[in-house]
């Protein structure tokens, strides 16, 4: 019998040679970091609703939707119309434009912490800015965040930096006692995303907006994820009150995105008509695909398409961990909405930690297994659903993730 990765060269022989000729002119042959793994990544040339084709002619179930974006999946009829329809227009202007009202006004009336918004083109920098934000406003340089969190690729949040401090997450001793006057700025994620989906307590959060508003910094969250899961935002659900909100992602309806939201005399520094304004630029801020597909993205994603994702989400998290563990393995999957992640631990991560002691090395064999059987997920061992989905879908799913686990088993732990 063939072994996992013997399976995966034989589907994939020309996404082989594609990435070592791509190789030749990529760092690695890849533009991002998420799409590498070994041997090689397959390359993707198309997606249609729930699934995604390579090169070789392959489909895949995708419950990746890049990285979270596509919460409607690929190529959605009425987003794609909506970008068809402006495209003749123009796609970017050095000018405000109407449709980055309609967006900005949609965030407003939908989610209890934004008033203003500020767009820009990516969560990264949307994270970047609202540390600058943070600094201008406060006149503090250090900004507190939590390991394993993920905020962009920021210098600032990306590198070792000695204004940034990190703290345990979920650890409200730890918040209490390093929050002071010296910090300007505390981001949090309701979970912890590339760390392993790590949902936060409530209590902590709560502690964590407690201690930066009794230390005068501005209180952070880190939305960009998280927003898809619930419909007012996780603020609103958790009653929290959080200064700026960074958001992404979904807002974009598949167009790179990202944005500030929250209360206005904060944004207002932003104006160009403020007395001590924060300038900010970025020649494709608010470009006018991203903000009429993210409209109509944020339309379609309605209160009834949410409480479905959760649902369809606690199924096939039920359906994983059943899997694993009728294949003889140690299978834990943590979940945040419709956002789940695979472990190879006997008991789920309270922190990123204890999320970091899980083998990797069965999890990278479980990501080739499951493209063999038809499935794509993060390498990581995150997936995700979108609302395109069908019960059909999710019966394939479990059964590709029963069949990986199986293959798995037999060559894990090697010989």
């Amino acid at each position: 019998m063939a072994s996992v990765e013997e399976t995966f060269t034989r589907r994939t022989g020309k996404s082989k040679a594609e990435h070592a000729k791509i190789a030749a002119s990529l760092p690695g042959g890849e533009t991002r970091s998420v799409a590498g793994y070994e041997p090689y990544p397959v390359v993707l040339i198309a997606g249609a609703g729930s699934v995604v084709r390579d090169l070789d002619d392959n489909e895949y179930l995708d419950l990746l939707n890049n990285y979270t974006s596509l919460v409607h999946g690929h190529s959605h009829p009425q987003i794609t119309a909506a970008v068809l329809d402006a495209l003749p227009h123009g796609t970017v202007f050095p000018a405000p434009h109407p449709a980055q009202g309609r967006l900005a006004e949609r965030l407003a009336a939908r989610l209890p912490a934004v008033e203003l918004t500020r767009f820009t083109n990516s969560g990264s920098e949307a994270s970047v800015l609202a540390a600058r934000l943070a600094r201008h406003v406060t006149g503090r340089d250090r900004i507190a965040a939590f390991t394993g969190g993920y905020h962009g690729t920021g210098e600032r949040f990306a590198d070792p930096w000695d204004t940034m401090l990190r703290l345990p997450y979920n650890d409200i001793a730890a918040v209490r006692a390093a929050i002071d006057s010296t910090v300007g700025a505390v981001f949090v994620e309701p979970f912890l995303g590339s760390g392993g989906v790590v949902p936060a307590r409530e209590d902590f959060l709560h502690a964590v907006q407690e201690s930066a508003r009794a230390a005068g910094a501005l209180f952070i969250l880190d939305e960009i994820q998280g927003l898809r899961n619930y419909y007012h935002g996780t603020h609103a659900a958790f009653g929290l009150s959080p200064d700026l909100v960074l958001m992404g992602k979904i807002i974009g309806g598949g167009m790179p995105v990202g944005a500030i939201g929250g209360r206005a005399d904060l944004l207002e520094h932003l104006s160009t008509s403020a007395p001590r304004q924060l300038a900010h630029s970025g020649t494709f801020n608010g470009s006018v695909l991203s903000m009429v597909a993210g409209d109509v993205s944020m339309e379609l994603l309605t209160e009834a398409a949410v409480a479905r994702l959760d649902g369809m989400a606690a199924r096939l998290q039920d359906d994983i961990t059943r899997a694993g563990k009728q294949a003889g393995l140690d299978v834990t999957v943590t979940r945040a909405g419709s956002i789940m992640h695979v472990h190879f631990l006997g008991d789920p991560p309270g922190d990123y930690e204890a999320a970091e002691r899980a083998d990797r090395r069965p999890g990278a064999l479980l990501h080739l297994a499951l493209l063999n059987h038809g499935v794509y997920t993060a390498p990581r061992g995150m997936l995700n659903l979108s609302t395109v989905l069908s019960d059909a879908d999710l019966d394939a799913a479990a059964e590709a993730y029963e069949r990986a686990f199986a293959a798995v088993a037999a060559e894990w732990p090697p010989a």
